[in-house]
């Protein structure tokens, strides 16, 4: 598995089984309790029935005699088989317990139907829309998403969002996937097309074969292996069969290391640069990997915010891992653009063009690097102006 990193996460909430356990039990509880109460008043109103028929001096006698159990007991015993007990153990007296215990059953039906209704309906209103929208998946309608449903159970829930969770991935994969094949051809024939012209027009005679245009040529050239180069480590990332070397290494050290390599270039575009990071952190990945991360998201600071004459790597701890962060000056992304910043290919038509040299794949780069080390890239716009761009590693 790529990520060796990622960690599984874990779920709060009971499980379903628990879920259904508690109310089916709770429902033939209910019933049992049903029955039982049904019976329990059949014996009291029966009771009561034979001692209304009880001479007033008899009955007056055994009131006292209950008082005093002990005093004649055998009085006691006889008055109960002479006027209430003496019939009970006939076959007319438990044919009527046996109907009477029949008739509670069956008025217990409905409390049980009812109750396995709601519960069902509970339970089936959430895994119905999941399988709705998973059909309109299997349709090829990746935008649906499956609603929540109220008093769903927890575990349900989780489900759901992880199905939407896993319909937005695949949404966006395809999203990628339709305009990926164009967008390939595209920046494939691009310097292909400068590179062929410009050969051509020397064989023609049109240019004469000088260094400089051997040297624009080779520019296409190496624009195209760059090109080729990042569609290859994003397709070994994709089936992830991605290497990745961990190692522990101090953090504040890579990000000098980097922005030594980005000084000519920023002295050049008159951009401050400076690193904000405790020399203690540590961090296990991989370092040159990490690496690459940070230098493509100084190329994007250096390509698109150079206007705003500033950029800042740091890092700290937070909750949960180590943070990374490359905040400029530059006008930033437009609040519409900001979900699409790392899709492959994408560019904004107003600060993000292929004139500034960019493939459109630098970004998509790096958040699938930064995946595979179980973290995750965001992209955001500063509150004071400018873009930030985000990297949270697990330790």
């Amino acid at each position: 598995m790529i990520g060796f990193l990622r960690k599984r996460r874990v779920r709060p909430g009971a499980p379903l089984w628990r879920w259904i356990g508690v109310r089916m039990i709770a429902l033939a509880m209910s019933a049992i309790l049903f029955v039982c109460g049904g019976m329990w008043l059949r014996f009291a109103w029966w009771e009561g029935h034979l001692r209304a028929k009880i001479p007033a001096p008899v009955r007056q006698e055994l009131d006292m005699l209950e008082a005093q159990p002990r005093g004649d007991r055998q009085r006691l015993l006889q008055i109960y088989g002479e006027y209430m007990y003496g019939e009970y153990f006939t076959n007319e007296s438990e044919n009527k317990d046996l109907l009477f215990f029949g008739g509670f059953i069956v008025l217990s039906i409905p409390l049980i139907l009812v109750g396995g209704a709601w519960m069902s309906l509970r339970l089936s209103r959430q895994l119905s829309a999941v399988a709705i929208s998973a059909d309109q998946i299997a349709q090829g309608d990746f935008t649906s998403r499956a609603a929540l449903a109220q008093h769903s159970p927890e575990a349900l829930r989780s489900l759901t969002d992880d199905f939407n969770r896993m319909a937005e991935r695949l949404e966006r994969r395809e999203r990628e996937l339709q305009a990926s094949s164009a967008a390939t051809a595209h920046e494939l024939r691009t310097p292909l097309t400068a590179a062929k012209g410009r050969l051509q027009g020397m064989l023609d005679g049109v240019f004469e074969p000088t260094a400089q245009n051997f040297q624009l040529i080779m520019r296409q050239l190496d624009q195209l292996n760059h090109l080729i180069n990042d569609l290859y480590l994003l397709s070994l990332i994709s089936a992830e069969q991605l290497a990745l070397s961990p190692s522990d290494f101090a953090v504040r050290s890579l990000l000098e290391e980097r922005m030594a390599w980005a000084a000519p270039r920023l002295r050049e575009l008159g951009m401050q640069a400076q690193v904000e990071a405790n020399d203690a952190l540590q961090l296990r990945a991989d370092r040159d990997r990490l690496g690459q991360v940070v230098s493509i998201l100084l190329d994007n600071a250096m390509r698109y915010a150079a206007s705003g004459g500033w950029v800042i790597l740091q890092a700290r701890l937070q909750e949960g891992g180590v943070l990374i962060a490359v905040d400029d000056g530059g006008p930033g992304f437009a609040p519409e653009h900001l979900a699409r910043a790392c899709d492959r290919f994408w560019r904004a038509e107003s600060s993000r063009s292929r004139h500034a040299g960019g493939s459109g794949l630098g970004l998509a780069v790096a958040a699938a690097i930064v995946q595979a080390h179980g973290g995750h890239l965001t992209v955001h716009n500063r509150d004071g102006g400018g873009a930030s761009l985000r990297i949270v590693l697990p330790r």
